[in-house]
């Protein structure tokens, strides 16, 4: 009996063994279910969240629900976009304490070809952009599918989307998922900030001087008030419209109604904190650049996008060709060279660039319509940004001053030619230009450059002249603010029938959007928005991509030690085990 027994320990202990891992294993898996974590263990801790991120999610006081759409079939890439979106969202739902809840699901799952075009024409109506989603699996074999990349967002009651992924055309599918999967903590915490922003930091579009009509400016104007208070004021005090908001103060004091006109301009203009000014066709007064320079002095932002030149596409549409003018924006000019910089009357030309049709359909390079790529660029406004569509830009000049920084931001290519003005623009000519290799040859005129941020110390150009309001008046302040030469980088294309806006960036002959206006909202956010949600983009990646050759050269040899490595590593592990045992047990048996 006591020999029996002496048999059956090892076999006892074995069990209780056993059952310890069993219980070991269930209790991990429990734990796992109810808490979420990972670690980080890159050297440039891209799965960390910076500190803004997690500032966002400790400031929201209620719950958010977010529904991704991106779930079901798709291809690798977009497999590991959805993994890394998935876990991102993990992230902030564990940073602000659980307020996140997460649903992800495949809308289009189930459904027949018409009820699938229903609801992506519905996603698009909320600017949730379908992409196709393309893989190739052979020379013989090839599928696509249509995926939506974006989420719905309710927070107490606000309701809106989200895109977590933006098209480039003039970058290949990897690349364009490694810019998403880069932006992904930026969009994350973007969204946050929609839900807590509770007020709104007040933004003012200048009118009264040609500058871009309300419908030409809708699509903007709709994503500014979704982070900021956006309202127009017309800057100019010769327009008898720009008194209509002050018609009661005026009536108290007729003898001096234009002084007061101006004082009472300078106030409201102050109570904002940045100034958009898009595309003026005349020349601005003294008074009215008064006005601006001192808002800049109080510390208000600018974002300036001025053509110097007077050239449109409408006009070529009715006419063979147009003549591009001087628009004579001598005053303004002025007033931006000492800021730092200064606009030149000329028109940029560059090989890359957007395709217009003919009227036969065939689309060929249009070299009046650059398309700004950041490339080597690393600032945060323009990282990770796809092309920028421009009409008709200009270049710009820098003045050197030991006190102001410049940065880059809208940079042509090397391909670029400038052209001087008045300049006759023809659509058959150009035409024929594209095609002309001995003409394309010619443009290799180097980087020119079209949009600047400057940052330091602004001192005002009205110092040593007449004072025009009463107002506290400031020489110099610590500021920042943007030009670009170029308008139309702000307009939206209005629908012919029914008057409503195109969104901005989007292109109705190639049908394709552009990334103008995550831009503007990036110099918008760069200038007046205090969360430094921007510094995200700053975060520096480093991709460790797959060598995509050898994979198909060694595709077979690594399938194969994939599959039977961990068989193999089992089998030893088993046997292994078994000897081990059976030495133990021969021991004892001793």
């Amino acid at each position: 009996m006591v020999k029996e027994k002496k048999n059956r320990l090892p076999r006892t202990q074995a069990l209780i063994e056993l059952g310890v891992m069993f219980a070991v294993v269930i209790i991990l898996n429990l734990l796992a279910g109810q808490y979420y974590t990972r670690v980080d263990l890159t050297a440039e801790k891209r799965y960390t969240l910076t500190e803004t991120s997690r500032k966002l999610c400790g400031q929201l006081k209620d719950r958010v629900y977010v529904k991704l759409y991106l779930e079901g079939e798709m291809s690798s890439k977009f497999k590991r976009f959805r993994n890394e979106l998935r876990d991102a969202l993990y992230e902030f739902r564990e940073a602000s304490g659980g307020k996140i809840e997460i649903e992800i699901t495949d809308p289009l799952e189930g459904k027949d070809n018409k009820e699938k075009s229903q609801i992506l024409e519905q996603f698009e109506n909320r600017g949730l952009i379908p992409v196709r989603d393309f893989e190739s699996e052979g020379i013989d074999e090839s599928r696509f599918k249509l995926l939506v990349p974006g989420a719905d967002v309710v927070y107490k009651d606000r309701e809106f989307s989200v895109n977590f992924f933006q098209f480039d055309v003039a970058k290949d599918p990897e690349t364009n998922i490694n810019n998403a999967v880069q932006g992904l903590e930026y969009e994350l915490a973007n969204m946050v900030r929609r839900c807590i922003t509770e007020t709104p930091k007040k933004i003012i579009i200048a009118e009264g001087n040609g500058e871009l009509e309300p419908v030409q400016l809708a699509d903007l104007t709709r994503e500014l008030s979704q982070y900021y208070a956006v309202e127009r004021m017309n800057l100019n005090v010769a327009d008898p419209e720009s008194a209509r908001p002050f018609q009661l103060d005026l009536a108290r004091n007729p003898d001096s109604a234009g002084l007061m006109l101006l004082e009472l301009m300078q106030r409201r203009l102050n109570l904002a904190d940045a100034l958009i000014i898009a595309k003026p066709q005349q020349d601005y007064s003294d008074a009215q650049l008064f006005l601006i320079d001192q808002f800049i002095m109080k510390g208000g932002k600018v974002l300036w996008m001025v053509d110097p030149v007077a050239a449109e596409i409408d006009s070529l549409e009715r006419n063979p060709f147009i003549l591009a003018t001087d628009r004579n924006l001598g005053n303004l000019n002025a007033q931006l060279f000492e800021y730092g910089v200064s606009l030149n009357p000329n028109l940029l030309m560059d090989r890359v660039c957007n395709r217009i049709p003919t009227p036969r359909r065939e689309f060929f390079d249009w070299f009046y319509f650059p398309l700004f790529t950041s490339r080597s660029l690393g600032h945060p406004i323009v990282k990770n940004l796809g092309g920028v569509w421009s009409q008709f830009p200009s270049t710009l000049r820098a003045k050197p001053r030991q006190d102001i920084k410049i940065t880059n931001l809208l940079v042509s290519s090397p391909y670029s030619k400038v052209s001087g003005v008045p300049s006759r623009i023809e659509f058959l000519s150009t035409y024929m230009q594209s095609r002309d290799e001995n003409y394309r040859s010619t443009m290799m005129e180097g980087l020119q450059t079209t949009g600047v941020l400057l940052e330091g110390t602004f001192r005002s150009p009205f110092t040593f002249r007449r004072k025009l309001t009463s107002q506290p008046f400031r020489t110099e302040c610590v500021n920042s603010m943007i030009v670009i030469a170029d308008g139309d980088i702000a307009r939206n294309a209005v629908m012919l029938r029914s008057g409503q806006p195109y969104p901005l960036g989007y292109d109705r002959f190639s049908q394709i959007t552009f990334a103008n206006k995550k831009f503007l909202l990036n110099c918008v956010d760069y200038l007046a928005d205090g969360s430094g949600l921007l510094e995200i983009r700053a975060k520096e990646f480093q991709l460790r991509l797959l060598d995509q050759a050898r994979i198909k050269e060694e595709k077979d040899f690594w399938m194969w030690l994939n599959l039977l490595v961990p068989i193999g590593t089992i089998l030893l592990f088993g046997i292994g085990n078994r000897m081990i045992r059976r030495y133990r047990y021969a021991r004892r048996k001793a």
